[in-house]
């Protein structure tokens, strides 16, 4: 096996585990609201172009950004949780 052939295998399983990862968000109940993290990332500017993380909803063509609403939430728990945890000690 030369080295680019196991380039590419690692490159396949990255994308692999990040689309697994991101197909169990749309299963995750974060504790921030969706529309909280919808309405603060359109006010900030957020836009990503990234399909991997557009779903549509009921199968229209008005795309929703599900799966990077809950990535940020997950991402922003996380960080509360951290700044709660500190403040305890």
């Amino acid at each position: 096996m030369n080295q680019n052939q196991g380039g590419n295998d690692a490159r396949h399983d990255d994308y692999s585990a990040l689309t697994d990862f991101l197909a169990s968000l749309i299963d995750y109940t974060s504790t921030i609201p969706n529309e909280l993290v919808e309405h603060y990332l359109g006010k900030s500017g957020f836009q990503c172009p990234d399909v991997r993380l557009l779903s549509t909803k009921n199968g229209s063509q008005q795309y929703r950004v599900i799966k990077k609403i809950r990535l940020v939430a997950v991402a922003t728990q996380k960080f509360v949780a951290e700044v709660v945890g500190d403040a305890r000690q």
